[in-house]
């Protein structure tokens, strides 16, 4: 069975990604997909379904869901809802690991966490205040946060075969983890299964299984975020982003950028631009694209 791989990619100088849930506004629903990083759902108005194992676990306000690693999931919000989303890589946990780059957190449904909850809304409140000072006090905030996790929800003994369940997904995402460490070289599909001790047609099936995406389309959808990010800063052109991030010019970005996201990179850096002088701030705009490409969809 195939499911969507997201790709996620860190705020510029912060060790995570937060943001408001893009079906805030009801009638959403995102199909099952898995990511490598850990990401937290805080619930604080409306309501979600959350689909994890085939079991539905309703969320209501100040419930909060982690999702692990390669956990296969889908989310649905028919109603409108205010809910904060906390991205974490998963080499934030390396020295918590209880198997080969396995970590795994409780999340059962409806639990409550007071001190959890607050600083999660703190998180995002200090992250979008754009004051002075205010990533050093949000990643205060964020490793409270991790202590917490590897204090209080995470499973010390799990068993092996689940640990097995979760080996294929766990391979490829070693693998994206690669990707996206080295995305501004030649990543060709041979170099890349040569490197694993993959064949190449066993590597490119792999990416067509468990990501539903093939191999050079993952390398170029990794290159297109990381070139957003740089267009979201303002501090390079469009021509410099694309060489910086893996393109042969701005051409071929201009040509995957449109493709992707219906728009042009110039046209993205100008409407980021826009919101920068209207007082949005990078990182912070709810308005259209900008949102859609930032929480990598």
């Amino acid at each position: 069975m195939q499911f969507s791989h997201e790709i996620i990619v860190p705020e510029v100088g912060y060790p995570f990604k937060i943001f408001l849930f893009e079906g805030g506004s009801g009638n959403y629903y995102r199909e099952k997909h898995w990511h490598r990083s850990v990401e937290i759902f805080a619930v604080c108005g409306g309501e979600l379904d959350f689909y994890i194992d085939d079991r539905k676990c309703h969320l209501e306000p100040d419930d909060f869901m982690i999702v692990n690693s390669n956990e296969v999931h889908a989310i649905a919000s028919p109603l409108p809802n205010e809910t904060i989303v906390l991205q974490i890589p998963l080499k934030m946990y390396v020295d918590y690991f209880t198997g080969e780059q396995f970590i795994w957190f409780t999340h059962e449904p409806g639990r409550r966490d007071e001190h959890f909850m607050e600083l999660l809304k703190e998180l995002y409140q200090v992250y979008a205040s754009g004051e002075t000072g205010c990533d050093m006090k949000a990643k205060s905030i964020f490793y409270q946060l991790m202590y917490l996790l590897v204090k209080d929800y995470r499973l010390t003994e799990v068993d092996e075969d689940f640990m097995r369940k979760n080996k294929n997904l766990n391979r490829l995402s070693m693998i994206t983890s690669y990707i996206k460490e080295n995305y501004t070289g030649d990543l060709t599909l041979d170099r890349v299964a040569g490197i694993f001790d993959y064949s190449p047609n066993y590597l490119s099936r792999m990416f067509h299984n468990y990501a539903g995406i093939t191999f050079k389309g993952y390398v170029q959808s990794v290159r297109l975020r990381y070139a957003a990010r740089d267009l979201e800063s303002g501090r390079y052109s469009v021509t410099e982003a694309a060489l910086r991030n893996g393109f042969s010019g701005s051409k071929a970005l201009a040509r995957a950028f449109q493709k992707k996201y219906g728009v042009l990179p110039s046209e993205y850096r100008n409407g980021m631009e826009s919101d920068l002088k209207s007082g949005y701030g990078a990182g912070k705009s709810d308005r259209g694209f900008s949102k859609k490409i930032k929480n990598g969809h």
